[in-house]
């Protein structure tokens, strides 16, 4: 591995510190991932935990609108 510097907006900070946070990783973390996504260089162990996670961001959001739309509601 490499050590690289990039200038970041605070924008830009605060969501990559914010990401990093939510997922119990850090910074440098982060920017490998969306860096690899970004170019595809995801392995097929990273591939599955990103599909599995939207998997599960799927499911909650179908969860929660089917509670709000009675149309929508799984029979």
């Amino acid at each position: 591995m490499r050590r690289t510097n990039i200038y970041l907006s605070e924008a830009e900070q605060a969501a990559l510190d914010a990401r990093a946070a939510a997922e119990g990783s850090t910074r440098s973390d982060v920017v490998r991932s969306i860096v690899d996504q970004v170019l595809n260089l995801a392995t097929d162990e990273a591939l599955d935990d990103i599909l599995a996670d939207s998997a599960a961001d799927l499911a909650e959001r179908a969860r929660e609108l089917s509670r709000s739309d009675p149309d929508l509601r799984v029979r």
